[in-house]
């Protein structure tokens, strides 16, 4: 816009906020209706591999640091999607709105230093499952494994690198912390690429198949779905291709709740009473006779 006619003077650009400022809210509203009427007489339920929600499981879920972990994952994500969407009303210095995405601005940037210092030692068990992948027959699923694991690891060690530089425990040199923050990210992408390219391929293998696999086809497609969400963040992070913030924080949201569901405790199988025995059966109608004969 800031090369047309409309977009070159400050009034121009103030009726431009203007119209997406009303377009926002209308296309809200219009959202607002769509999805109330989609939930109308809907009743919602956790699915039957998941336990109900409680504070017992709650506290479960809490107790693992990997619950833990994507917990504070779904509200720095659900921070930067506040921030992206506060952006489009362009709020004034000394508003409230411009207070409040102030605060959520600086919860998304704490509670990513916090996750990055509990992300320490992350990296062993891909490291040492990087040996396994040599033991794959298939060429290409060998090849694809290999990438995602080193890519993988590769993004968690320079992510620590550029930790310790954010401490000034490293010089920074050419990259600060959060160059080096960044240059990490871009191994992460490529490592969610090559996931979302292996699960699309298991999807193909499987929905070639003469069997029912219905539940493993669904299952790869959610984790391609997952990978892609990722390589769209990790991309904007990183600065290899910037979209929005409240497209990356909408995004980093579902993914957040995806691994939520991963971490929420099972619920527990009913227990099946064991099959009774021919045995069992003729001794219990003895101890039932016996029981007439006295009682006669």
């Amino acid at each position: 816009f800031g090369s047309s006619h409309l977009g070159a003077s400050p009034s121009g650009r103030r009726q431009l906020a203007t119209g997406a400022r009303v377009l926002l809210c209308v296309s809200w509203d219009f959202v607002g209706i769509r999805i109330g009427r989609f939930l109308e007489g809907r009743s919602f339920t956790l699915p039957a591999s998941m336990a109900e929600m409680s504070i017992d499981n709650f506290n479960l879920l809490c107790g693992k640091a990997e619950g833990r972990d994507k917990l504070a994952r779904f509200f720095q994500y659900s921070a930067r999607a506040f921030v992206g969407l506060s952006s489009f009303a362009s709020p004034t210095a000394g508003s409230k709105l411009s207070m409040v995405e102030g605060h959520a601005r600086t919860a998304m940037v704490q509670l990513a230093g916090a996750r990055r210092t509990h992300r320490w030692c992350k990296e062993l068990p891909v490291i040492q499952s990087i040996a396994k992948s040599f033991a794959i027959k298939n060429p290409v699923d060998r090849v694809l494994d290999l990438l995602q694991k080193v890519s993988l690891a590769t993004f968690m060690v320079v992510d620590h690198v550029g930790h310790m530089k954010q401490w000034k425990i490293l010089p920074g040199g050419k990259r600060a912390g959060a160059g080096t923050i960044q240059l990490g990210l871009k191994f992460f992408c490529f490592s969610n690429m090559i996931g979302a390219l292996v699960q699309m391929k298991k999807f193909f293998a499987l929905a070639a198949s003469q069997e029912d696999t219905s539940k493993d086809e669904l299952s790869c497609l959610k984790t391609a779905f997952k990978h892609v969400l990722l390589v769209l963040q990790t991309a904007h992070l990183s600065l290899l291709c910037q979209s929005h913030d409240a497209l990356v924080g909408v995004a980093g949201m579902i993914t957040s709740y995806m691994d939520l569901k991963a971490q929420w405790p099972a619920a527990k199988a009913a227990a099946v009473p064991a099959p009774k025995t021919i045995a069992a059966e003729v001794a219990k109608a003895d101890s039932d006779e016996k029981g007439r004969v006295k009682s006669s």
